[in-house]
């Protein structure tokens, strides 16, 4: 990747702020779960709840690089990394995977300390969550593989290493995991093929979770030491009828938002 603070400086308005986990914010997801009858928040939303359901092991917590919104005047961000639309930017139309890229760069340089912290230490390998599209080739549209290699940080640690079982594409579809929902590439080692391997899943959208759950399972159950989910974007609904999305949303655009900060080094207080 080229310069990603130029690139990402273009369109930095898009951007925005993804809280620390505390009462009110999911400890998962990092966006607002409901109230308990009491009036106290639930410790993580009921989609993250429902998607590590059932898991041996799951991703905990997931670190997105911004927040985002589907509909309305904001959605910007969300038009570009999820519908891969080109967005104007001066005097050119920035390229998605060229925003992706140079996205992920600036934040893993400003974060590695913080990702891999998470990890137990220095990530030994690189991987993305594979397309569950039925619709369209995999090969042709899947983005993010070319994405990771525009990252110089990421790319030499590159490795393919899920395929999709479209026995269970629906059940994605309907935003639901499912522990065989991926598979290996190969069969070598069986379940001890990635022993001692740190992982980084890259994906460029968290929505409800299954895709990130159900892949970091299938490394977990293949002997990964320890899997971190790194997301470009997690999406929000917020409405007037939830007040913690509604507050996360108002307070994630009330600030400008900066790569200097992130999840988890906000909840150290730094």
């Amino acid at each position: 990747m080229g310069d990603a603070r130029a690139v990402t400086d273009l369109v930095i308005s898009l951007y925005r702020n993804v809280p620390a986990a505390r009462p009110g914010v999911c400890r998962i997801c990092h966006t607002g779960p409901n109230n308990k009858p009491n009036g106290e928040p639930y410790e993580i939303c009921s989609s993250c709840d429902r998607t590590v359901n059932g898991f041996r092991r799951h991703v905990e917590p997931v670190v997105p690089i911004s927040l985002a919104v589907e509909e309305g005047d904001d959605n910007g961000l969300f038009r570009l990394v999820a519908r891969k639309e080109a967005v104007p930017a001066s005097a050119n139309r920035l390229k998605p995977a060229t925003l992706m890229a140079a996205t992920i760069a600036r934040f893993y340089e400003a974060h590695e300390t913080c990702l891999t912290g998470l990890a137990g230490g220095p990530f030994t390998t690189v991987t993305t969550i594979p397309s569950t599209r039925l619709d369209r080739p995999i090969a042709a549209f899947h983005i993010m593989p070319q994405v990771i290699g525009m990252v110089s940080a990421l790319r030499p640690l590159y490795k393919p290493l899920l395929l999709p079982n479209d026995k269970y594409a629906s059940v994605l579809a309907r935003r639901k995991s499912h522990p065989h929902a991926f598979q290996m590439m190969g069969t070598r080692n069986g379940s001890q093929r990635l022993r001692g391997e740190r992982i980084l899943l890259v994906d460029d959208l968290f929505v409800s979770g299954a895709h990130a759950q159900s892949a970091a399972s299938t490394l977990f159950e293949a002997g990964a030491e320890e899997v971190v989910a790194l997301v470009i974007i997690r999406l929000i609904v917020p409405t007037v009828w939830h007040e913690n999305r509604m507050d996360i949303w108002h307070e994630a655009s009330a600030q400008p938002f900066t790569f200097d900060r992130c999840c988890l080094c906000a909840q150290k207080g730094r």
